[in-house]
């Protein structure tokens, strides 16, 4: 049985988000729900697809999933606003 190991990530570290849903996001709110976004930091560019909670004192944690956005957990990331410019940073 083969099983797919997830992408390394490095946790507590922000990635640039640089897409989410085909494009660029523009507000937090867009990250609740069902989504997929790019990331991209130290350890390269990775796709994440999970499920977004409602944003909490400008934070939305997404749920990672396997299996494209189906299955079990994988890790949570917090998304918020970028601290140093335009955009988001999720941290796995």
């Amino acid at each position: 049985m083969t099983s797919s190991r997830p992408a390394m990530i490095v946790s507590g570290v922000p990635y640039a988000v640089t897409e989410l849903e085909g494009k660029e996001p523009a507000t937090l709110e867009a990250f609740a729900g069902p989504i997929t976004m790019h990331t991209q930091g130290s350890t390269g560019d990775h796709e994440i697809c999970g499920d977004g909670e409602d944003v909490h004192d400008g934070v939305v944690r997404v749920h990672e999933k396997d299996h494209h956005g189906t299955g079990k957990d994988v890790r949570v990331w917090a998304v918020s606003a970028s601290p140093d410019e335009d955009g988001f940073v999720a941290a796995g």
